[in-house]
């Protein structure tokens, strides 16, 4: 049944191939028409008009509609690096023109650093092909050795879409929703965080509208939009590859929102890395190739499908053969792969796999771990049913292999695994025993990073309703391992308790041992994550707590900005043996900052551990 399956995503990916071939053999050529100081690029679908100095695309007609807003802050899409006083956009770029032919058009705006706050030269490209209809964009960041020592946090380009009605945003299954009217936001409230409004009429009225509604991992969704349902036309941003982003498969970002599509490039939201480069450091990086997809079709869903669709036809194309000529993206033949099966062992839970875990390449700084490394690039795939995998298309170097899953606490880490150019590094059998420091008595909660299986797990994308915790929830919280369920009794989120004034939530777990520990037990932390965090340990009611947890990850703000992780953690904590008995016990965890509600832990997964 897999090989077949297998066959069949492989005959649907070719016809799909066929098709897009076979409507570019028929289409008019590509043609560039400069303008001065505007630049159209146009195939008979796609009408393009970039400025050459500023490397924005002011104008972006698809079968005759204009697919870019042509009112308010700007009617463009465009690059933009950080905010406030560091806020830049690429102006006075030098225009070039790298291939024109009646197959395909590749142009350039760069843009050389001259005192800007980021030392960067930023030389963005779009391309266009015969037939298609989406605009490519690849853009370079280059830092010579010669220019001073530097950083970026925020590194994006933003699409401004057309104020429709009857817009949708379709990002996944569970954010795909009717989006306010352009009239409805006039009329909406304004609240205490600058980024969400109460909508007071139309199709969401009494509802929370906020650009962290959607946030997502760009690995999982793939593609992410608008679809019009009124002129029945979509604007998507496609991704086919994924190794220019930070941070891993895990980290997540803005993505679309009320009137915008984003791509941050630098995903410097929930705890996102930045990128620092030294005086004397030659340092460049490509971000892209994606697509600016346009599609047309009868309804929502047929047009949502259809992006969704086009992820892999782009995904199966990466490498893109038509993109040559830049060091900065090798072809696929001076790439390099790596080979191998991962085994996961774990004496107390013999059903777990290596099953779809992740499993990656990444290059982080000595001591450092790919959840914080943007410098280079990363390489991420899914281990199949039986283990094996295959990381294709990676860069020649030397490289730490990473892998983790569901169900089991940490990660597996490999060093000096090297990639060459035109092969594929055997890795053999890599075989990770996952530790533990005692015998589980009781779990709460699924290893996977998040808090999706806890309450409000699977709606947290909405606003405020951090302010109803005290409502839906006792302070004490009351947890009894065996009764209470973690999807109704467990909250995602763990910060002060009350709707205004905050005061430290008390979370206790109740629980039975057959015999007293002959030795300290190990309570693990799994934390999906945590932000201003203090929590005390206090076991059967004592006076003092047996031990303060300041986690040694922290930040991302993820609780206001509407997620249910941001980075990653595990701490271990100690609880000493005499203070545990046979019976009835009681582990009560406070969380003790309570200045705002930004202070909170997400809690992925816990365990108590026995010798």
């Amino acid at each position: 049944m897999a090989a077949m399956n297998s066959c069949m995503k492989t005959l649907v990916l070719t016809l799909s191939a066929c098709v897009l071939c076979a409507a570019a053999q028929a289409a008019p050529d590509v043609r560039l028409d400069d303008r001065g100081e505007q630049v159209v690029l146009n195939n008979g679908i796609i009408a393009a008009t970039i400025s050459k100095t500023s490397a924005s695309v002011a104008s972006l007609m698809f079968k005759g509609t204009e697919l870019i807003a042509q009112s308010g802050r700007g009617p463009n899409v465009y690059f933009s690096m950080d905010g406030g006083a560091n806020y830049r956009q690429p102006k006075g770029c030098v225009f070039t023109v790298k291939t024109a032919n009646p197959e395909m058009v590749d142009m350039g705006c760069k843009r050389t650093w001259s005192n800007e706050p980021q030392a960067f030269d930023i030389e963005a490209h779009y391309v266009l092909h015969r037939g298609d209809s989406g605009l490519y964009v690849y853009v370079l960041l280059d830092h010579p050795a010669q220019y001073p020592a530097t950083r970026y946090g925020e590194w994006r380009m933003v699409w401004r879409t057309p104020a429709e009605a009857e817009d949708w945003i379709c990002v996944d299954p569970q954010r795909h929703w009717r989006m306010p009217d352009p009239a409805d936001y006039k009329t909406a409230q304004k609240m205490g965080i600058k980024e969400i409004v109460k909508l007071t009429q139309g199709t969401r009225a009494g509802q929370f509208d906020c650009k962290y509604d959607f946030n997502a991992s760009y690995y999982d969704i793939g593609c992410w939009g608008h679809a019009f349902a009124r002129t029945r036309l979509g604007a998507w941003i496609v991704c086919g590859g994924y190794d220019f982003f930070n941070d891993g498969p895990s980290q997540q970002d803005l993505n679309a929102a009320a009137g915008i599509n984003h791509i941050h490039f630098g995903m410097d939201h929930y705890a996102g890395s930045n990128v620092r480069v030294e005086k004397g450091e030659q340092w460049s990086k490509l971000f892209g190739p994606y697509l600016l997809y346009c599609n047309s079709a009868g309804d929502v869903a047929a047009l949502w499908g259809d992006a969704q669709q086009r992820v892999q036809h782009e995904k199966a194309a990466w490498p893109y053969a038509w993109l040559t000529a830049v060091p900065e993206y090798p072809t696929a033949a001076a790439r390099g792969g790596v080979s191998g099966r991962l085994v996961v062992r774990d004496a107390q839970k013999p059903q777990l796999t290596a099953a779809n875990a992740w499993i990656g390449l990444a290059q982080p700084e000595a001591g450092g771990n790919w959840q914080d490394e943007s410098k280079h690039y990363q390489y991420w795939t899914r281990v199949r049913a039986d283990g094996s995998f295959v990381i294709p298309h990676v860069r020649p170097g030397s490289f730490t292999l990473y892998a983790f899953t569901t169900g089991a606490v940490g990660e597996f880490a490999k060093q000096d695994i090297k990639v060459s150019a035109g092969q594929t590094t055997p890795a053999g059998d890599l075989v990770w025993n996952v530790p533990h420091k005692g015998r589980i008595t009781w779990e709460i909660g699924v290893p996977d990073r998040t808090a999706r299986e806890f309450a409000h797990g699977g709606d947290y994308f909405h606003g405020y309703g951090w302010e109803m915790f005290a409502q839906q929830f006792s302070n004490p919280l009351e947890f009894t391992i065996g009764k209470s369920d973690p999807a109704k009794d467990w909250n995602y989120a763990h910060c002060g308790y009350g709707d205004k004034k905050l005061v430290p939530w008390k979370w206790r777990i109740h629980f039975k041992l057959d015999a007293a520990p002959r030795g300290d037990a190990n309570l693990v932390l799994a934390l999906a994550s945590a932000d201003g965090a203090r929590l005390e340990v206090f076991v059967n009611d004592a006076a003092k707590p047996a031990a303060t947890v300041t986690p040694a990850v922290q930040g991302g703000n993820a609780l206001l900005r509407e997620s249910i992780h941001a980075k990653y953690g595990v701490e271990q904590v100690s609880i000493p043996a005499d203070t545990l008995h046979a019976g009835e016990n009681t582990i009560t965890l406070v969380q003790t900052g309570t200045k705002s509600f930004r202070q909170h832990v997400m809690y992925d997964y816990l365990c108590l551990e026995v010798p």
